[in-house]
């Protein structure tokens, strides 16, 4: 037991001070005097922060909302504007009905304009078609290029079965198209010229045809039956068409029954013997034979060109030849023509270089032969021209007074005095033939009766 002293030897601890606790919570300590205005400003913070955040909740809520409608709108628009599937059909079956009808009106258009000209759509059978679009590439596909949508030049071409009837009733027809005899103005060098019109001679053979004097053109030759496909067509063959632009007629010789001798050899053209017999026969007793293939001097230098341009040098063919020709065989008078430059003419050589296309205007063909008849004027004029334009162009043409000639018809015969007539009221117009001699008086002339007109004629000078 210890003593009381030993007690208060020892050495007695003091505890510290406890902190100090919030009476009106437990275990929650104040390590000081806390400020209320702090606790005011948090609490002012976090509101605003709450308010700004439903603000922007807010807003994204209409946002949102505004986006639903607009996307139901367009789900209806949708709906709206998508047709249904029958009715889609419906829709393409109409369409195609429209294009239908419209195709049907073209062709009966194009068939219409077609027997216009007397022509008719044949086409091709549907087995060649249909073989034709059958055909396929090397990789499976078909060539489109060999499709029938393009033209290719083998389908104009007839074939060597010619039908020589149908092929003489389309000559028959193309040369009812021009008058025989009728000119044409065609261009030469420095200005222009008529030319009149002769048939062409077409020899038919059992195995070609032959046009003016050869080559021979067989039926398999690919240019031959481009020719007969425009014929047959209807048109006249495009190799013509450079020299005679508006047609020519044909002279046909139907020797269907002959065959021609493409590798035939020409007549030994020397002096010829035969066995037995002591006569000698020659080239061009043969030639005495037969006097209708003989050809005149005049024909012969009409198939020949006037010039021959050569190294820029222009050479006369005709000149010298015709001078060889007369000195064996006299030639008939050649009748000079003078074509007389008229505005008319230059007008319309300026038309047909602008726009050949276009029709035509309808004009007057005068053929004037001179006093002596050694000279023909052609004059391209207007309708609504005058007798005195007539003469003013005519005496510059000769270089004389225009009272010095006077213009005549003889069917009917007329005299042709009054200046201010119109070639349309005097009946000259498309083509008329006159005549011109020297002013004579008033009475030496009774058998001409005056030129109709408007106006009394003006007694002559």
């Amino acid at each position: 037991m210890s003593s009381p002293l030993a007690s208060l030897s020892k050495t007695r601890k003091v505890p510290l001070p406890s902190e100090p606790v919030n009476p009106g919570r437990r275990g929650i300590r104040i390590y000081g005097d806390v400020p209320a205005s702090h606790d005011s400003e948090l609490m002012a913070s976090m509101t605003r922060k709450l308010w700004d955040l439903e603000q922007q909740v807010k807003a994204q809520t209409d946002e949102i909302l505004s986006k639903d409608r607009k996307i139901a709108a367009l789900e209806d628009l949708v709906q709206t504007l998508q047709p249904h599937p029958a009715e889609a059909a419906l829709q393409r079956q109409e369409e195609l009905e429209t294009l239908c009808v419209q195709l049907q009106r073209q062709v009966r258009e194009m068939e219409r304009f077609l027997s216009d000209y007397g022509l008719q759509w044949v086409g091709e059978p549907m087995d060649q078609e249909d073989s034709e679009n059958k055909t396929v590439s090397e990789d499976g596909e078909r060539d489109w290029m060999t499709a029938k949508k393009f033209w290719k030049p083998g389908d104009s071409l007839a074939p060597p079965e010619v039908d020589f009837d149908r092929l003489l009733a389309s000559l028959q027809d193309l040369s009812e198209l021009v008058v025989e005899g009728d000119t044409q103005v065609t261009p030469v060098p420095g200005g222009a010229r008529l030319r009149t019109l002769e048939p062409i001679p077409l020899k038919l053979y059992r195995n070609g045809i032959m046009m003016f004097d050869g080559p021979f053109q067989p039926f398999y030759d690919p240019s031959t039956q481009r020719c007969l496909r425009d014929i047959l067509d209807g048109f006249f063959p495009s190799e013509l068409q450079r020299l005679y632009p508006n047609g020519v007629p044909f002279k046909v010789s139907d020797l269907r029954n002959q065959v021609y001798l493409e590798d035939g050899l020409d007549p030994f053209p020397g002096e010829g013997r035969v066995v037995g017999r002591q006569r000698m026969h020659k080239a061009w007793d043969r030639a005495e034979e037969h006097p209708g293939s003989r050809m005149t001097a005049e024909k012969f230098l009409n198939r020949l060109p006037k010039f021959v341009i050569r190294q820029g040098e222009v050479i006369d063919i005709r000149g010298p030849i015709r001078d060889t020709l007369q000195n064996c065989c006299p030639l008939p008078a050649r009748i000079q023509e003078i074509v007389v430059e008229t505005p008319t003419l230059a007008a319309e050589r300026e038309r047909s270089q602008e726009s050949p296309n276009t029709p035509a205007p309808p004009l007057s063909m005068l053929r004037i032969k001179s006093e002596n008849g050694e000279q023909s004027f052609l004059l391209m004029m207007q309708p609504d021209n005058t007798i005195g334009d007539v003469r003013a162009l005519l005496a510059q043409a000769r270089a004389m007074d225009a009272s010095a000639f006077e213009i005549f018809s003889t069917f009917p015969p007329t005299l042709y005095q009054d200046d201010a007539l119109t070639l349309q009221a005097a009946g000259l117009v498309p083509k008329a033939a006159l005549l011109l001699r020297a002013r004579r008086a008033p009475n030496s002339s009774p058998n001409f009766s005056p030129s109709p007109g408007p106006g009394p004629s003006p007694s002559p000078q």
